[in-house]
């Protein structure tokens, strides 16, 4: 009888309209990252994009006379002889390059020799090269560094009798398609979770892959932290974290958190805001951050129920992207001679988050509550 039988029974179907519909209604951060490439293989790597620093950090403390200087290791990498560097207000004229150690020439062009904290920062200024000599032959490949992760399988089920088929129920023409609709919805919820909280594990026969997320790569790669100490979230505390990516060479333009996050970064334009005596609504809420270094960069809110209310994420969101190895489908699941029909939602992907080190950053320790 055609109302025991569904019409989708023997296809796959791609799941991608439905996902798009939900993801439209869903206000999460799985709904804001663009696709990457398909994937080939369950694990895969990508090259984080990001220029080779021009900074260079002392290993130790030297005196103004002093004109030997030892680099961390492998920033010799990032200096040539005649190069010129910044300590402070001297600049410091690099005569030759051993590995980390460096020769130079100190207060170069008449400026004042100073002092070098152990752990001091340098920039480097200019690598000037002499005319009618040869190129360059070393090495500027210093700091290119490859990422990777594995894809995870995700999966749900949806069952119902042929009862529950027969019957017509108001506003559903199809139960077992709403069944999957919202099966569908968990899923994605799921995907978003390992999305934000993620761990990277390549699995073996007995145990699945898993995808590591956002905090997992933070973690991995260093990336900066601010610890609110249980304080509510201030400017200060974000133009900082602001300026820490952007001086590691990255940027900002979303902050993930949770309600209450959200609320606190609402606060701190109350004292900006005016009404007028002929206005009737009351209230305010502020979408996105527009930070006070020059150029103002600007930064949206988004709010996801599945942040903890006690972090959120600063990020560059278009470094995140979505690898599919099989996109979500759905497929009969259906024994032979079940009184029921059945459906499988499957999909196989993971992500991919370049840059952790320089485009995230993970503000903790803020208030659970707002005041």
């Amino acid at each position: 009888m055609p109302a025991l039988t569904y019409s989708f029974q023997q296809q796959i179907r791609q799941m991608a309209p439905n996902v798009d519909v939900i993801m439209t209604k869903a206000p999460v951060l799985l709904g804001l990252i663009g696709k990457g490439e398909a994937l080939t293989q369950t694990k895969f790597e990508w090259q984080n994009d990001f220029l080779n620093s021009d900074i260079v950090v002392s290993s130790a403390a030297y005196l103004a006379t002093d004109t030997t200087i030892v680099l961390g290791t492998g920033e010799g990498n990032r200096v040539t002889q005649f190069a010129l560097i910044q300590n402070g207000g001297e600049v410091i004229r690099v005569t030759n390059v051993a590995g980390d150690t460096l020769t130079v020439t100190r207060g170069y062009d008449g400026t004042t020799a100073e002092a070098i904290a152990s752990g001091a920062e340098m920039k480097v200024i200019s690598r000037p090269k002499v005319q009618g000599t040869d190129v360059l032959r070393k090495d500027e490949h210093n700091d290119r560094l490859v990422s990777f992760n594995y894809s995870q399988i995700f999966e749900r089920y949806a069952s119902v009798s042929r009862t529950q088929q027969a019957v017509r129920t108001y506003g559903v023409d199809d139960e077992l398609d709403y069944q999957v609709n919202l099966r569908l919805e968990e899923l994605l919820r799921e995907a978003n979770n390992s999305l934000i909280y993620g761990r990277k594990y390549v699995g073996t026969g007995a145990a699945p892959a898993t995808s590591g997320g956002l905090f997992a790569f933070a973690a991995e790669a260093g990336s900066y932290e601010k610890d609110f100490a249980a304080a509510e979230i201030s400017a200060k505390g974000l133009n900082d974290s602001v300026e820490a990516v952007f001086t590691r060479g990255g940027t900002v333009n979303t902050i993930l958190c949770a309600p209450n996050v959200a609320r606190q970064v609402t606060k701190l334009g109350g004292s900006t805001i005016q009404t007028e005596r002929g206005e009737t609504q009351t209230g305010h809420q502020i979408l996105s951050f527009v930070s006070d270094m020059p150029g103002g960069a600007i930064s949206r809110v988004v709010v996801d129920l599945n942040m903890p209310k006690d972090r959120a994420l600063l990020l560059d969101i278009d470094k995140i992207k979505q690898r599919d190895l099989t996109s979500i489908y759905d497929q009969d699941a259906t024994l032979p001679g079940g009184d029921y029909f059945a459906r499988s939602i499957r999909g196989e992907f993971g992500w991919e988050i370049k840059n952790a080190k320089e485009c995230v950053a993970v503000l903790k320790g803020i208030s659970p509550t707002v005041s």
